[in-house]
């Protein structure tokens, strides 16, 4: 008995782990799309940021989960972006093309997302969320 109840423990210490760390960027390969910059990135948007935000939608609420990677590669700027959304049925993760202009990173398109350093913060937005949300520093 005692050994399935450490055997237990230690199957739900790994899915614990799992479903955690499925959120985690794995190792990322070398960058296939860079940044316009128009004005170098403040230091504060560099590095791994993560925040979660909800939308409203005809069904409830819509929770999201958005995290980002900026990092400077070869004198470029290349930004990893992860995003789900339908509270975690639909994602989005890949290098993408965004505009760098100091202290904003914006996507191309017009669904007004961006990242961007409100004080000593960094908040990300996209069109349907009333106020933009806060995001937290990755320690990796």
């Amino acid at each position: 008995m005692k050994k399935l109840i450490i055997f237990l423990i230690f199957l739900l210490t790994f899915v614990g782990c799992g479903i955690k760390g499925g959120k985690s960027f794995p190792d990322l390969e070398q960058p296939d799309a860079f940044c316009e910059v128009i004005q170098k990135p403040a230091p504060l948007l560099m590095g791994t940021w993560e925040g979660h935000f909800s939308r409203p939608t005809t069904k409830g609420t819509d929770k999201n989960y958005v995290r980002y990677r900026l990092i400077e590669y070869d004198g470029k700027y290349a930004l990893y972006f992860y995003r789900t959304w339908r509270s975690g049925r639909k994602k989005v993760k890949q290098w993408k093309t965004w505009t760098i202009n100091g202290q904003e990173i914006s996507a191309p398109g017009g669904y007004g997302v961006k990242i961007f350093v409100r004080g000593s913060d960094v908040y990300f937005t996209i069109r349907g969320i009333k106020e933009p949300a806060r995001m937290s520093r990755v320690v990796e």
